[in-house]
């Protein structure tokens, strides 16, 4: 069996994450310093791109991508003025979950996940940019296996698994993203103890330059940059998407229905801003969305290559281990001690005296009854039955 496909089977059926030390990587665009990657952007973007700002000082809540600016930087300014976070600096700055169609051709060229057993990606891939603190507030990704591969910096990635008792939430709304509500970038040390009890179930690693980490399906992640960051990441496509499809499309209705009609300032709090253009689907336009996706899935076709998951044994998995040539690390839950002090050195940005940055548009219960309708839990009784009456009436 070839190098790639070992590598494959590892991916698709590891039940942790996966480190990849210093995995033998020649992607073209990335040969040089980040500076020089950043001086061909500019060279070929006939404009700067528009970074995201965050407040340093925002720690009410996690950082929602809802209470961030957009700032036009060229990349060149971005490394001069955030390269190093100065004790004046009020804000990180990032240029991330950018498609390869929205990067220069040469800032992407070479990038190609063969190595890893999946050639079939279609340029289907992100680059994620940022400097110091930048961070993703924790969440987990509907869909895919997630292989990370970090070009340049470092990263913190906290990972929980996917029956870790978080505090889920639609609220913000993001298709294919189910958010907590647990702050990890500031702590609240008045909280802390109920931080502290997941620590048998806290995954953690800083992420080096040359390194990728694989994040199996549906575990939880906090993601910071230690340093200006560059990573890029593929999120393998799974036939089990295909049935949780029917879920975000669920999902997608009940929050839209709950903004129709209202307010922008209530769209841009329940909505995270990639989704704010993506709401005038009438519902006869989402139900045949839906009806598409439910033949899709009667009939298992989907239009590209998806893989199946878990088909080894735990010890056919751990034969295979051994047979990679290259470090590949299963992670350990963090030592208790360790968690704590991650969550501690972070609790000291929480401002308990900082003013909340947005005022809420939406009440307490009614952010509450959305994420309850849309609970996962919910969502897949509906679906259930939904299907159990379409087979009775089929079968009448």
């Amino acid at each position: 069996m070839a190098a790639s496909s070992r590598l494959r089977d590892l991916i698709l059926n590891t039940r942790v994450p996966l480190v990849l030390d210093h995995f033998p990587l020649e992607w073209e665009c990335f040969n040089g310093s980040l500076h020089d990657w950043c001086e061909r952007f500019d060279q070929e973007s006939p404009n700067p791109p528009a970074f995201e700002l965050m407040a340093l000082a925002d720690t009410k809540t996690p950082q929602w991508e809802r209470k961030r600016r957009s700032s036009p930087l060229h990349m060149q300014q971005f490394l001069h003025e955030y390269g190093v976070l100065e004790e004046e600096q009020t804000h990180w700055a990032a240029y991330q979950y950018k498609r390869a169609h929205e990067i220069p051709a040469s800032c992407v060229k070479g990038i190609d996940f063969s190595s890893f057993g999946f050639p079939e990606h279609g340029n289907d891939f992100s680059l994620w940019l940022g400097s110091e603190q930048a961070n993703t507030p924790c969440h987990y990704d509907t869909f895919g296996v997630n292989i990370v591969v970090q070009v340049h910096g470092c990263k913190s990635w906290l990972l929980f698994p996917p029956e870790t008792p978080l505090q889920s939430t639609r609220v913000p709304y993001e298709e294919s993203s189910v958010y907590c509500l647990e702050n990890f970038y500031a702590p609240d040390p008045e909280r802390m103890q109920e931080l502290e009890a997941l620590s048998m179930q806290a995954y953690h690693c800083n992420l080096q330059a040359g390194d990728v980490l694989i994040v199996p399906r549906h575990w939880w992640h906090y993601v910071e940059a230690k340093s200006t960051s560059l990573s890029v990441n593929y999120w393998v496509p799974l036939k089990d998407d295909m049935d949780l499809a029917l879920d975000e499309f669920l999902v997608k209705h009940i929050v839209e229905s709950f903004v129709k009609g209202e307010s922008d300032q209530l769209k841009q709090y329940l909505l995270n801003p990639n989704q704010l253009e993506d709401v005038s689907a009438t519902p006869s336009e989402l139900y045949a969305q839906f009806e598409r996706a439910v033949q899709s899935m009667e009939s298992g076709q989907s239009g590209r290559k998806l893989w199946e998951t878990d088909y080894l044994t735990q010890a056919d998995f751990s034969r295979l281990l051994n047979t990679i040539h290259y470090t590949v690390r299963p992670l350990q839950v963090m030592s208790s001690d360790e968690f704590k002090l991650l969550l501690k050195e972070n609790a000291k940005r929480h401002r308990a005296d900082a003013a909340p940055s947005e005022p809420s548009p939406m009440s307490s219960t009614w952010e509450l009854l959305v994420s309850s309708m849309c609970a996962p839990r919910v969502i897949a009784g509906m679906k259930r039955e939904f299907f159990r009456r379409l087979r009775q009436g089929t079968s009448s």
